[in-house]
């Protein structure tokens, strides 16, 4: 009776194991917890770096064709102000003494400019001499910084503008889009005309608004605005592209009335709110390294991953990636609260299975912690196959991502991340043909027309029912390319002052149909019949030609059955092609 009441000394060692293993056990499930907790910490700060390291190569491709298409604005409202410099010095007198600042402020207003500043020589000095801005008046151009000063000598000795900066035209200079001296608050764009018929220089100038309507719209801003937005899964918080040496006071920023130079700002692209001490220091490290710099922080009680990464521009910038760090720590809390209960309810289920069973039997026992064991197990294989599976498709769409990147295969990677994201890019507000690359030829050729003094007609109709893939929209350049080149170069060579190259194209019957003309030389009918083989050409003046562009037109159709046709007469020669969509 007592020895059923009370167990037998040796009846009490067999605990002893019992109560060791249980002991490795905790120490096994601790063990476990902890390196969960950091493992899984680790995985998802490198998953965000290399999001975030992903958003520093596309804005990198993004800033160079901003930067390009805001070039190409820029050159167009130069381009515009030379126009109003023509006609406003038509309608003033050729003396500037005969001109008034009222009569200024009208012919602005009729030509739709800001403003209309006339500027000369007085010295060693140009300066604003009549002007319908009143702060114009007066101003002094010898001591700006840059080409300024350097342009308007060579405007009023009538040579050739030749400086580095700004875009240079027959008798014209247009500075690039900066701070007003006279008004620092306003960021302006200035053109200056001087053909000699008068003694000054025609200046109309205007504000900044179109250029920064298309930086809103379409430009870094945009695509940073896209990229920081609360509902986009895993965005940056802020994104900010710093200009390293004024960031850094190591090149002294311009001031006026408060206000800091445009070309001087410490922050290129995006914003910087989201401050702390170390920012400088990593910046300057990224220079120096150029390798990535990071750090966590907590700024108004919230943790933040900073990561400074160098663009690799042509010029010096680095960007400076803010992320939410919360979402990361409290998934990866919950994580182990919930892995904690589940080893604690384990753990609370083994130790009553083996109390239990260690008053049955020892067989019992044995055969209960076993299967203990292996729901334990069962339950964490559980937990890591769920967490695998809501990982997979993200990890499979990063290294998507990560893969077209380096691959530079940037016209897929705009494609995918479209489709992720379901952003809708801005059509071309130039010309809405739904061509976006043969938008850019026409917008080239507008520009090249102006300089060659060749007027250059369009009328391409919208081309959003074409389907056009990839591929053939490519070869659709190259085929329209190819033709207006040789178009510019035959009017160049006619005699006719009144030189004319027109484009025009519509989708018609599932066909799309082009027609380039021009009214330069007629082509005679031997010639007609040999223009499309490969290495004729009637270019002779120069060595650079070698007779393959009409051959390439020629290639190029026939892979998509489409047809040619060259009607040439001494009033005009046009070149019809059609291609089947």
């Amino acid at each position: 009776m007592l020895r059923r009441l009370f167990p037998s000394r040796p009846e009490r060692r067999r605990w002893k194991p019992s109560l060791s293993m249980l002991l490795i056990s905790l120490i096994i499930v601790l063990l476990t917890n902890s390196v969960f907790y950091y493992y899984t910490k680790n995985r998802m700060t490198r998953e965000l770096e290399e999001r975030l390291q992903l958003i520093s190569d596309v804005l990198a491709v993004s800033i160079e064709h901003a930067r390009a298409g805001e070039k190409h604005v820029e050159d167009l409202i130069g381009l515009n102000l030379r126009s109003v410099s023509i006609a406003a010095q038509s309608q003033l007198p050729a003396d500037i003494e005969q001109v008034s600042n009222e009569e200024l402020q009208t012919l602005s207003r009729q030509l739709m400019v800001d403003h209309i500043t006339l500027m000369k020589r007085q010295g060693d000095d140009i300066v604003g001499y009549r002007s319908s801005d009143p702060k114009e008046i007066g101003m002094s151009t010898k001591d700006w910084r840059g080409d300024w000063f350097k342009a308007f000598n060579q405007l009023l000795d009538r040579k050739e503008t030749q400086v580095p900066s700004g875009q240079a035209l027959p008798n014209y200079w247009s500075g690039p889009i900066n701070t007003s001296m006279t008004n620092p608050s306003s960021v302006d764009k200035w053109g200056y005309y001087h053909d000699g018929s008068t003694n000054y220089i025609t200046d109309p100038f205007v504000h900044d608004t179109h250029l920064r309507s298309y930086q809103r719209d379409t430009g870094v801003d945009a695509f940073i605005r896209e990229m920081t937005r609360e509902d986009r899964l895993n965005a940056a918080s802020e994104i900010t592209v710093y200009n390293p040496p004024t960031f850094l006071k190591e090149q002294e920023q311009y001031r006026k009335d408060a206000f800091t130079w445009f070309s001087d700002r410490e922050i290129l692209f995006g914003s910087y709110t989201l401050k702390d001490s170390r920012d400088a220091s990593s910046v300057r490290e990224v220079m120096r390294t150029g390798q990535k710099q990071e750090f966590t922080t907590v700024l108004d009680g919230h943790t933040y991953l900073k990561m400074f990464i160098p663009l690799g521009l042509e010029y010096p910038a680095v960007i400076g990636l803010t992320a939410d760090y919360e979402p990361i720590l409290d998934w990866v809390r919950e994580q182990q609260t919930q892995l904690t209960l589940l080893i604690g309810s384990t753990i609370f289920i083994g130790l009553l299975t083996l109390f239990l069973s260690a008053r049955v039997m020892s067989r019992s026992r044995e055969r209960t912690a076993e299967s203990v064991q292996e729901v334990y197990t069962d339950k964490i294989d559980d937990l890591f196959r769920s967490m695998k599976e809501q990982q997979h498709d993200f990890n499979n769409h990063v290294a998507a991502l990560s893969a077209l990147v380096q691959l530079k295969q940037y016209e897929e990677l705009t494609r995918y991340t479209e489709q992720l994201t379901e952003e809708t890019h801005a059509l071309n507000d130039i010309i809405q043909i739904n061509v976006p690359a043969l938008c850019a030829i026409v917008q080239a050729k507008l520009i090249e027309s102006a300089q060659r003094k060749i007027r250059f007609t369009h009328d391409v109709e919208n081309l959003s029912g074409a389907n056009l893939g990839a591929l053939k929209a490519t070869d659709l350049v190259k085929v329209v390319s190819n033709l207006l080149d040789n178009a510019f170069d035959a009017v160049s060579a006619s005699p006719r002052s009144d030189k004319h190259v027109g484009l025009t194209g519509r989708l018609a019957d599932g066909r799309l149909q082009f027609v380039v003309a021009n009214n330069g030389e007629p082509i005679p009918v031997a010639v007609r019949e040999r223009l499309f083989e490969a290495g004729f050409t009637t270019k002779t003046e120069s060595g650079d030609h070698e007779g393959l562009g009409l051959s390439i037109v020629q290639s190029i159709l026939s892979r998509y059955k489409g047809q040619i046709e060259v009607h040439s007469s001494e009033a005009e020669t046009r070149f019809v092609l059609s291609i089947p969509v």
